[in-house]
């Protein structure tokens, strides 16, 4: 079910009837029921998975949580193997057979191949695994309401592409959803991340990747220009799609009196790459830093074993998106990146040079950290690695064969505008100074609505993450 689709607003709307309708334990029953509808239109048979994962850390949590159990880490090792061995299954298997195909040979089996993705597998699993690793350190006592459990898990809102919620965060506001009144503030707040979230995604997202789709099917057809505009168009394309899915996510959950984490803050504005990753996918960067990173030893340990430590974390982190050599090189080329901003920051005199520099400085840190970010887009988009290599020749080539034609120039135009913007509206911090008028709100909200209406692509593609 696509939150940019009639079935989910109808889905949307129907829960916050029975939600606000209903009693404390009512409202419990229609976000199971609403988180259910959800899961199960896209595939029925799939919702078991999510119940194996929440029952088996459900019980892993209330073992954790009594005095009496001894083998602790037995029981962690439980919840992380069940949880990882159902990742790696549905998600690894096939890409670990063709390797071993690409290998062996026909002496391996391929029926494993055939294996469906779930959706927001690696969400879920990585939601769920959390609140075991917090019980077990201590950080949270584990709930004893399965149904509260389920909920948490299997939250419509954000079950299928996140933001990762802490159950330290999310729980408590179940909880205390199940007991406010109706709020016409969160009515207000809901709403404008939705319309706002749609914008994005149907407006922006989905016409960009009608540029990005040709292109990246056959990149040898295209000439270095056409080539590039693609890949400007890809770096808008995912940062809107992504950042609707959880715009609408907030949105939706703000409505029923739940505040969602913020999952993106402005990535493509920093000037390293160390905090392109403070602000994209916050809840999947600190999910990867407080549950892989730390207890790797984090930079605590010298700082050859900090380097290979980020290295460790951003492979894994690549691994995560996607089973394809692709993903994983793209998480080990952010993983290099870090590497060299972290020699280079610890470099005596850094700090130095770059006040030195001053504005100039900001600006070319800036430029340079948003094309590196770009040319790992390019592994990240790329249907097979060879690709890659075609793409990065032809763009780069470009630079000395004249210059793009109109079109193109229009489209480069409007990323730069895109891109001004972005840092005008959050140095005069624009939507907080609409969101606070009322007039104001009701304009820059309402032109969005209608420009979703009428400009938005019809029968655009999913949200990028779903796949993940």
């Amino acid at each position: 079910m696509q939150f940019d689709s009639l079935a989910y607003l109808l889905l949307l709307l129907g829960t916050l009837v029975g939600f606000y309708g209903l009693g404390p334990r009512g409202r419990l029953g229609v976000l199971l029921v609403a988180s259910v509808v959800f899961y199960g239109a896209w595939s029925v048979e799939l919702l078991g998975l999510i119940a194996i994962s929440a029952a088996v850390d459900f019980a892993c949590g209330l073992a954790l949580g009594s005095a009496r159990v001894r083998r602790r880490r037995l029981v962690l090792a439980a919840s992380v193997i069940t949880n990882l061995g159902i990742l790696a299954y549905f998600k690894y298997a096939g890409f670990f057979v063709r390797n071993l195909q690409a290998l062996l040979g026909d002496a391996v089996p391929g029926s494993v191949l055939e294996v469906v993705l779930p959706p927001g597998i690696s969400f879920y699993t990585f939601q769920t695994m959390s609140y075991t690793i917090d019980v077990y350190r201590g950080q949270l006592r584990p709930t004893r309401s399965v149904a509260r459990f389920f909920v948490y898990v299997a939250f419509f809102p954000q079950l299928v592409a996140g933001p990762i919620e802490r159950a330290a965060r999310l729980l408590p506001q179940i909880e205390q959803a199940l007991r406010i009144r109706f709020s016409a503030a969160n009515l207000l707040v809901g709403t404008r991340l939705i319309v706002w979230g749609m914008f994005k995604k149907v407006v922006i997202a989905d016409h960009c990747a009608r540029l990005v789709e040709p292109v990246y099917a056959n990149p040898e057809a295209f000439d270095g220009w056409a080539i590039a505009v693609a890949t400007y168009a890809f770096t808008l394309q995912i940062y809107c799609d992504f950042s609707a899915y959880s715009e609408i996510a907030r949105g939706s959950a703000r409505l029923l009196g739940i505040t969602l984490m913020r999952n993106f803050d402005q990535p493509y504005l920093v000037r390293n790459v160390r905090d392109f990753w403070r602000h994209w996918h916050i809840s999947l960067s600190e999910w990867f830093r407080d549950y892989v990173f730390v207890p790797l030893g984090g930079s605590r340990r010298g700082k050859a074993r900090t380097l290979l430590n980020l290295t460790a974390t951003m492979f894994l982190s690549g691994l995560w998106h996607g089973a394809a050599w692709n993903f994983v090189l793209w998480g080990l080329y952010h993983g290099v990146l870090l590497l060299v901003h972290a020699l280079w920051s610890r470099r005596p005199g850094a700090g130095w040079i770059m006040a030195r520099l001053g504005g100039v400085g900001r600006g070319l840190a800036w430029l340079c950290t948003f094309h590196l970010v770009v040319v790992g887009w390019v592994l990240f988009r790329v249907d097979a690695l060879g690709d890659a290599g075609v793409i990065l020749e032809r763009m780069h080539g470009a630079l000395g064969r004249g210059g793009p034609n109109g079109m193109q120039a229009l489209f480069l135009g409007g990323v730069g505008a895109f891109l001004l913007l972005s840092a005008l509206a959050r140095r005069g911090r624009w939507r907080e100074r609409i969101d606070a008028s009322p007039a104001a709100g009701l304009l820059f909200y309402g032109c969005a609505l209608l420009a979703t209406l009428v400009l938005g692509a019809q029968d655009g593609p999913q949200f990028i993450y779903f796949q993940f």
